[in-house]
Formats: structure tokens, sequence, C-alpha cells
């Protein structure tokens, strides 16, 4: 039997062209949690070997500078409450495992909340080594906390019911906070276009001729492209005009999701370009991800349509226990297409190989079997008929957590199970043939098995019980079935509607049996009608019950989504009254008295990247000391202020090749980019100086760092592909300790 696509064509999901104007697809937010958690992950481990220096009492910036210099009052900052570097990193832990959860999607709502609160703390603690990928971070974290990101492809969507089963969903939701993350996603480009006003944007459109030959940020990519300048120039014309105007692509009345998607993807190949062109830090990917919101309903159910075979939808997973729910769960929500069937094992209902007799099991156990005609490559468990009694009362058979059944009719357990899920898998089936490979088939048996035995080697009391004979099944009522003292919770489409007096229980042997409460005769009649009725009185009430939770659960639910709509339209009135502050703009800026508000949320931002225009000259430093015996030593070349290794005279003053690793990564180049010309540079050249200090001599103890001169050099770039070297300039001259006889002769 061939694969290839269902013949029955899965219809796409009804979406108004409203919702494709102003809302946003479930799949998106799903796959934007995922990006920014990865970026999050991305970003705290690029910072880790940098918390000594940028973010604890011994580095350039301690918590004394930043409350007296470099802080506003409605910041806040849990980084500021140690100064230590263990403290500090313990917070960054916290931090990271907050990322990974917000990455698989365990409670995700709160973990992007905590996600954004460390995002304002740890940017509060030390603004200056902040970029526009930064900005762009709190704004996007401030708006996705406001949405359901969590709905699919999620450990919450996994787990959001007690009893798995397949569900239709609705993809497309739109209201206020959906069209506030668009319009933040917009605001990035329109205004970073209003900002570009230079005469190499707007006229002679040399803009990324200039961007592309600044040192630090070109990457090896640039080499291909430098030399053709009608290339740039039309790089430059679509970057500047694509900001301005392709967000018109995603309103268009008419093919609305055919020409939103192709806006998005515009948008998307734009940050995918400046990250293939140049080194930007977070930006590029952070803002790549923001992207992915505009992708509509439409495309997702063409990509889905796309991989949809017999093979991965025709397929099924039968569960047992809270291990196999939790398998099932996983499994169904990261690996496998909705339409796949899972339902839990104790009421397994096979129309073709379930006979309701204390047979049924074994019947599915020979199926499993002589699935092996089938797949013969693979090495079938083989099961014998008496070893798992229906009851699976025994806690050594572990097969039974899952059985799958695939589109042929085979059913597995164990590591085939796994290796068939592979094969149904969307994300993984490139891979079945190396599950499939003897090799890794017989370690891989052993690695299942063994996890097996370690769990029931924790927890004994794994697998769900439940008697073959006395449960009865329909549509109409909710009960609990209680069963050898535990309470297995139904779903509304389960109830037990015979023999409900009867009670299961276990003997000491292990076996299953049936224990009628009643005597037999008129007295059993009479008990049963008696049971009955008291059974429908609690089923009325338990009905009556459930009505209420249900319309207090629905005023919890309209009251949240009032608030975090509120809480959107208050965020992006804010955006937009910042932006158009920094900018020629119609609408009235923000009044000052609620600025507080502004900096509070940190919704706060101004898109100038290379506004007015890029620059055009080409910077470095060489740092000049001289050491306590008087040896002459330079500390920037060589990547010295990484290694502390010293370069002695004769040093070269010319710019170091390689360059970017002299400067390290983006944090390090906001630094000495705010070295030169920032906000309270003289205040950074002190904490700068005293942190050399520091570092060097304790490494250099028995020649230490006495004093040494930060000169800045730079030069001046021309279209014909020269430079022009520019006076130097002397920013900073630190002294590290007084010598006692400091002679002329040792000044520099």
């Amino acid at each position: 039997m061939g694969l290839g696509i269902v013949n029955k064509k899965q219809p796409t999901t009804s979406v108004s062209k409203f919702q494709t104007l102003f809302g946003v697809d479930k799949r998106s937010l799903a796959l934007f949690r995922v990006c920014v958690g990865i970026v999050g992950l991305y970003d705290l481990i690029e910072r880790w070997v940098d918390i000594k220096a940028h973010y604890s009492d011994e580095g350039i910036v301690p918590r004394s500078m930043v409350t007296d210099n470099f802080w506003n009052k409605s910041w806040y900052s849990f980084h500021l409450m140690t100064g230590s570097v263990e403290g500090i990193q313990f917070l960054f832990l916290i931090n990271i495992l907050i990322c990974f959860l917000l990455l698989v999607g365990y409670r995700s709502r709160l973990m992007m909340f905590l996600h954004y609160t460390f995002v304002l703390s740890l940017q509060a603690r030390n603004n200056i080594v902040g970029h526009g990928g930064d900005v762009y971070m709190r704004v996007i974290s401030f708006f996705g906390m406001l949405l359901p990101i969590g709905s699919v492809f999620s450990i919450d969507s996994a787990f959001k019911k007690p009893v798995l089963r397949r569900e239709n969903k609705k993809f497309a939701i739109v209201n206020f906070a959906t069209f506030a993350i668009i319009l933040q996603i917009i605001f990035l480009y329109s205004f970073s276009y209003v900002h570009k006003t230079g005469d190499e944007w707007r006229v002679d459109y040399t803009a990324s001729y200039y961007a592309l030959q600044l040192d630090y940020f070109r990457t090896f990519l640039v080499d291909y492209i430098i030399e053709f300048p009608s290339l740039l120039t039309a790089m430059t014309f679509g970057v500047l005009y694509y900001e301005g105007f392709g967000f018109v692509l995603l309103f268009i009345p008419f093919f609305t999701a055919q020409i939103r998607s192709l806006g998005a993807l515009g948008f998307t190949m734009l940050h995918i370009g400046f990250g293939a062109f140049m080194r930007l830090g977070i930006f590029s990917p952070i803002c790549a991800s923001g992207t992915l919101l505009l992708y509509p309903t439409w495309l997702w159910d063409n990509i889905f349509n796309r991989l949809r075979t017999r093979e991965r939808t025709d397929f099924k997973i039968y569960y047992s226990g809270k291990y196999g729910y939790y398998i099932t769960g996983l499994v169904s929500t990261f690996l496998l297409f909705p339409e796949v069937e899972i339902s839990p094992t104790p009421t397994f209902i096979d129309e073709e190989s379930f006979i309701q007799t204390n047979n049924g099991l074994n019947n599915i156990i020979n199926n499993n079997n002589n699935a092996a005609d089938s797949y013969d490559h693979m090495d079938q468990p083989k099961i014998q008929h008496d070893s798992i009694p229906l009851c699976v009362q025994s806690s050594s058979h572990l097969n039974n957590w899952i059985i799958t059944r695939d589109y042929r009719g085979n059913k597995f357990t164990g590591y085939n199970a796994l290796v068939s899920i592979v094969r149904a898998s969307p994300l993984l089936f490139l891979f079945t043939r190396l599950f499939e490979n003897r090799f890794v088939s017989s370690y891989g048996k052993k690695v299942v098995s063994f996890t097996e035995k370690a769990i029931v080697k924790i927890n004994d009391d794994i697998l769900v019980l439940k008697p073959d004979n006395p449960l009865f099944y329909n549509n109409n009522i909710n009960n609990d079935i209680t069963i050898n003292n535990e309470n297995i919770y139904t779903n509304s489409n389960i109830t037990l509607i015979k023999n409900i007096s009867q009670t299961i229980n276990s003997d000491s042997d292990g076996e299953c049996s049936l224990i009628n409460s009643p005597p037999n005769g008129a007295a059993n009649s009479n008990y049963t009608l008696l049971k009955s009725e008291m059974i429908n009185e609690e089923i009325v009430n338990h009905q009556q019950y459930q009505r209420k939770l249900n319309r207090r659960r629905k005023i919890v639910k309209l009251s949240r989504n009032a608030f975090f709509n509120i809480f959107a339209i208050m965020g992006i009135i804010f955006a937009l009254g910042w932006n158009c502050a920094n900018t020629t703009c119609p609408i009235p800026s923000l009044p000052p008295s609620i600025h507080w508000l502004v900096f509070l949320t940190r919704v706060d931002q101004m898109w100038s990247m290379f506004s007015p225009r890029p620059p055009n000259q080409h910077w470095w430093y060489t740092f000049e000391g001289t050491l306590d015996n008087g040896d002459r030593v330079e500390l920037w070349n060589n990547d010295g202020l990484f290694t502390w290794e010293p370069n002695y005279e004769p040093y070269t003053r010319d710019k170091p090749n390689p360059y970017p690793s002299c400067i390290g990564n983006h944090r390090w180049f906001k630094v000495y980019e705010n070295l030169n010309n920032g906000a309270g540079y003289e205040l950074i050249r002190l904490g700068l100086g005293k942190w050399i200090c520091r570092e060097y001599n304790a490494r250099h103890f028995d020649n230490r760092l006495w004093k040494f001169n930060i000169i800045y050099r730079n030069e001046l770039q021309h279209l014909n592909n020269t430079r022009s070297l520019l006076p130097d300039q002397n920013l900073w001259s630190h002294i590290c300790y007084n010598k006692p006889q400091a002679s002329k002769d040792d000044d520099l």
C-alpha cells in the first residue's frame, strides 16, 4: 500500500478576512514562543562569560555606579540585590530555567511574564551594554505575555485535560492584544524608515556600502558582494522602502492571506539577510522571531496539508498508566499530527481486534507479534497470551504503557512503538532508517528497558488497573469510577451504566475479581433500584455543580481576557507616543505625568539603527601602559584584554587583524562604543580602568601594571574603497597605584 498524500483532503480552517488582517494564528504564537525561548537561552549563555565584568561589583559598572548615574526611579532590578559573581550566576541559572520552560511551553504565559521581568531586571542592572535587540526583546515579550502562547505545541496543551483525546481546534484568534503586537512589529520598520534621513539612504543609496564596510559588523559573506556597487544600491533601496511600506502587504483586502504570507516572508528574509552579512547580536534572531506572528492561518493549513500522508494521520496511540499518559501527551503534541487518535488502554475498544472478553488484550498482543510479517527488519517482542492478564496487574510488564497502531493495522509496543512514532512523525520521519538499524535498535531496546525498570524501581504503582467485563460506556452521563481505592477520572463522554454496585478489587495474588455487594433475589433487585436512584441523584447534583463551575470559569476567563486587552491597548499607546516623540509625527507626545508608566513597563523605544546615516568611520583602541619594572606594553591588540597577556614594545598601533576578536561579543562592542561618545562615558572609562588594573595585576602580581592611556584611533571610509587615517585621541589616563618613587623617565 503506497503512502502518498491522504486522499481525503483536510479542509483549511475557516477564517474570516477580519481575523486574517488583525489576528494571529496559534501555531505562529507557538513558534514565536519557542524562538523567544531559544534566543533568551543564547543571550544568557553569551552574557554568562561576562558576569564578573558586566554585572558584579568587581566589574566595570558596580551597583553604586548604576544607582547613582545610570538609573531611572521607575525601573527595578533584583540583579542589584547582590554584587557577588556567585549570586548573579544563581539568578542567571533561574533565568535559564525560565527560558527553557518557556521554550517547551510549561505554564507558558507565566514563564513569558517571568522572562519579561528578568529581561527588564537584567537590562536595568547594566544598560550600558544594551542594544536594539534588547529593546525589541523586552517590548515583544511584553505583548507576548498577553497572548495565549501555550495553546498548541506546548506542555500546557498536552496535559490540560485528565483524559487525552483528539480535539478540533480553532487556530485563529483576534482581539486587541493581537492587533497591538502586530502594530508593535510594524513600528520597528516604519519608524526605522522615518529616522533614515541621510543622503546615503535617500539620495545616492550608498548606505549599504558604508554599513557593510564596518569592520566589526561585517561577516565573511560581505567579501562576495562588496565589489558590486549596483547590487549594494539595490539593497539600500530595498531595505529602506520595504521597512517603510512593506507593512501595507499585511492589510491588502484581496488575496489577503496569500499576500500577507509574502509580506511576512519578506520581513523574515530581511532579518535573515541582516544576520548573514552583519554581526548584530540578538537583534536579527529576535526580530525574525517577531515576524513569525505575521504568518496567517492559510499558510499553516497549506503547510500541514502538504505534510499529511496516510501513514502520518491514520495512526493511533493507546496509553496506560500515568507514564503512558505523559509519553502520549508529549508525543502527540510535539511530534504527530492532530488527526492522530489517542485513547486510554483501560477502555480499549478496537473494532478490528478487540472482543469484550478476557482474551481482548491477548488479541492485541497477537496482532503486535504478527506485525513482524509487514516489517521483516524489525524484531517484535514475542509476548505470551498469559503473560499480561487483562487487568494488567503486574508492573513488570511495561510494554503496555503505550501501544501504537499504524495505518496498516499493525500494533507495536516498547521500542518498536517508538520507531512507529518516528515513522509517523512529520518532524522525525527522516530518522526512521536510523532507528530501524539493527545496531541502534539493539541498544535502543536496552535503553528503553533500563528506563522502564528504573521508573518502576522508583515508583512501582505505574499502570492503571481496570477490569474487562463490568464496564460499559456511553456518551451521555458524567461519572467517576473507583477502582482499587483509586479515583479514575473519566471525561464527560464516558459513564458507567451497568453493574455500578460492583466493586472491583484485586486479591492478594494479583488476580482480578468482581465482588457483588448485595445478595441475590428480591433484596438484590431492591438494592439495585435504590442504588440507581442514589446514583441518578448524585449525577444531577454533579451536573448542577459542573454548570456553576463552568459559569464561574467563563466569568474568570472573560475578566482575564479583558485585563489583557486593556493592558495591550495601554502598551501600544505608550509605544506609539514614545516613538512619535522622537520623530516628526502628527500624534501628540505622551504627557510627562505618565512617563513613569512607560519606564515601568519598559515599552520606551527608538528605532534609529544606522540613522540618519551609517557610520563612515572605523575605530579601534590601543591601551598603552607601563609596568612596575618600566616595561612599555600594549593591552588591546591580540585579544590582550581577554587573555591578559601584554604586547611588549615594540608593538604596533595599527588596526588589529583579526579585529572583531579584540572587541569580543556585542556587549563589549557597546562598552567600547560608549567609551568614546556614549552617555556618562567618563564614568565608563573610570570603571573600565579600574577593571583592567584589578584583573591584570591579579594575574601578574610580580610585575604589575602601573598606569596606562586609552588611545582612540579611527579612519575615514571613502566610496572608492580607500580609507584615510584621522588624528588620534587620548581618551583617558589611568593610574593603577601610586609608586613611592617614580622617576621622570617612567612617564608615558
